[in-house]
């Protein structure tokens, strides 16, 4: 049993990544070794970006080990073949070259993520049913104090007109967690002002991947 609190977290949002390696192949392993046409200088303890076949292996992973054509993502249980069907990996991997801080956050909230569901009765059956159908999308939100000097802002303005996938990156460093996911940006360049407070504006992260979580350990920090 264990318990964290984030006082001391930081955040930070990718802003280089390396070229584009095809997939070609993967197995299905408790940790997944992926067949890459071109290393592209990965290495073990890198972060990278997969766009895969695979839908439950879109995402950003640490790399556990690199060599030749072969790249091992740490944690990636691929032994479902349901989930993930033999030839069904293809896609693209991307190394993690810089990230840049958020820095001066006040509060994070989530939204969405909530069980959705319908009902069924069949004519015999005395009582209806619950049966889960989706989850909705999960929107992470950072307000931060607002300051056009810092580097995140216009970069996070260039995210949000652009769309682009980016990575988030979050260190709660009293539990010792590096924490990444991918998301879309939305950010309000417009600070919220109001009397005695301090301005403060808001980045929201329409997350595209489940969030991987690791021990701290070689990832970038």
């Amino acid at each position: 049993m264990a318990f964290n609190i984030p006082n001391g977290s930081k955040v930070y949002i990718s802003n280089k990544l390396g070229e584009a390696a095809n997939i070609t192949a993967a197995t299905n392993d408790k940790e997944v070794v992926l067949t890459v046409d071109n290393l592209n200088d990965i290495k073990a303890g890198d972060i990278v970006q997969i766009d895969s076949g695979w839908s439950k292996m879109k995402g950003a992973f640490r790399v556990k080990a690199a060599s030749g054509t072969s790249v091992t993502l740490e944690g990636m249980d691929t032994t479902d073949k349901d989930n993930f069907p033999a030839g069904g990996a293809v896609g693209t991997i991307r190394k993690v070259i810089a990230f840049t801080r958020i820095e001066q956050v006040l509060t994070v909230s989530i939204e969405g993520g909530d069980q959705q569901s319908t009902t069924v009765q069949f004519l015999e059956d005395d009582q209806a049913q619950n049966v889960d159908t989706f989850k909705n999308a999960v929107v992470m939100t950072f307000n931060f104090a607002y300051d056009p000097t810092l580097p995140a802002h216009n970069m996070l303005i260039g995210m949000d007109e652009s769309k682009e996938l980016v990575t988030v990156y979050f260190f709660n460093k009293k539990a010792g967690h590096d924490r990444y996911f991918n998301a879309t940006v939305s950010y309000q360049e417009i600070p919220k002002t109001a009397i005695n407070e301090v301005e403060n504006i808001d980045v929201k992260f329409s997350l595209r991947s489940k969030q991987m979580v690791y021990v701290r350990g070689s990832a970038k920090k």
